[in-house]
């Protein structure tokens, strides 16, 4: 195995541990030893590839936005407004399943992201989603695409918290947060297109 393709591969393993490590204990939480040694690396070799916790938390910011890009491009969606939601559904899925996606989340909600970070990878194509479903099926009852656009912002950011407490969920509805967001989402779907047969 070539020498650079050993230091990437090494890179990637710190990544993935940081990832793990910023998910579950945020940034000021977060422990470079832990990372070394789930990485199983030294502390010079995390160093030689970040400097410092602030260039590492960028990279794992980076990795979870572009995961984040990824799964909403794979996505097919049904058309219009039903389509927003099995996207929405699919993202906050993501977000319980994947710690790149999950870091980069808790890492932009604590303020160690440049911009708006990990919003910046989902929040416009949903606006965007929306105001197409709303020009095609001709939506009304006094809901706009924005005001749409923040409720579901609200349901993923309360994915997001609750991937780090799940059990606040369930003590809240009953339900696991899988059964809880699917059930919202069908009761979201129902109050923004009260007439659709699905």
């Amino acid at each position: 195995m070539a020498r650079q393709e050993r230091a990437e591969q090494t890179r990637q393993r710190i990544v993935r541990a940081a990832a793990a490590e910023f998910a579950e204990h945020g940034y000021d939480g977060t422990s470079l030893h832990r990372i070394v040694r789930s990485a199983g690396v030294t502390m010079g070799a995390l160093t030689f590839h970040f400097p410092s916790k602030s260039a590492l938390a960028d990279a794992v910011q980076e990795a979870g936005t572009t995961a984040t890009r990824e799964v909403m491009l794979d996505t097919a969606p049904a058309p219009g407004l039903r389509g927003v939601l099995d996207e929405v559904l699919t993202l906050a899925d993501a977000l319980r399943t994947t710690q790149s996606i999950r870091a980069a989340a808790r890492l932009t909600r604590e303020g160690h992201a440049a911009d708006h970070g990990w919003y910046d990878s989902w929040a416009p194509g949903l606006r965007e989603a929306l105001e197409r479903a709303w020009r095609e099926e001709r939506l009304d009852g006094g809901l706009t695409p924005l005001a749409a656009a923040s409720l579901l912002s609200h349901v993923l950011l309360g994915v997001e918290a609750a991937a780090t407490a799940p059990d606040a969920v369930r003590t809240i509805t009953g339900d696991g947060p899988e059964e809880g967001l699917a059930q919202a989402l069908k009761a979201l779907g129902t109050l923004l297109a009260p007439n659709d047969p699905h």
